[in-house]
């Protein structure tokens, strides 16, 4: 019974936390809240096997970025439609509608190009640049090395670099 009131305790603590990042990934909040669910359904089935004292959020992390990476490639291989924007994106505070539009318009591009990245690429950009995480973090999560780790940052932002150079030549970037 105490291994229940833990694991209850780890839900509350992360879960929200853990929900964002996965959002993040998918784009869709219907997709996100089963792969959250997905998520702790897995860590629950494999929590009485934890040996010492892990760092639950880094385990928790772990298993969300496999299901979600699992989940994504399936995804590609399917029918694949367009990622829909999270509501919780920043917004321009502007009066002006045609400014607000372009704003739109290019988070939309920008969003879509973060799709487009390949899994792994994907997981360690949005970890890095969105949440700040450390890259040995991002390492134990996608099961890599540091190093690997900062390539996949650094070669997705050379993607997203190369697919907006013009975009940002016409804004002066």
């Amino acid at each position: 019974m105490a291994e229940v009131t833990i694991f209850e305790d780890l839900v509350e603590r992360h879960q929200a936390e853990i929900f964002g990042y996965i959002i993040r990934m998918v784009r869709h909040d219907g997709e996100a809240q089963d792969l959250c669910q997905e998520t702790f359904l897995r860590a629950y089935r494999a929590f009485d096997r934890l040996e010492g004292a892990p760092n639950y959020r880094a385990w928790l992390y772990k298993i969300a970025t496999n299901t979600t990476l699992n989940h994504i490639r399936q995804r590609r291989t399917g029918d694949r439609t367009m990622a829909v924007l999270a509501n919780n994106q920043p917004t321009v505070h502007t009066d002006d509608p045609v400014e607000r539009l372009g704003h739109d318009q290019l988070l939309g591009k920008v969003q879509c190009a973060i799709d487009d990245l390949p899994p792994k690429q994907r997981a360690a950009f949005t970890q890095r640049k969105f949440l700040g995480t450390s890259y040995g973090e991002i390492a134990a999560r996608l099961d890599c090395s540091e190093e690997t780790a900062r390539a996949h940052v650094y070669q997705a932002a050379q993607k997203l670099r190369k697919r907006f150079s013009e975009e940002l030549k016409e804004v002066g970037i």
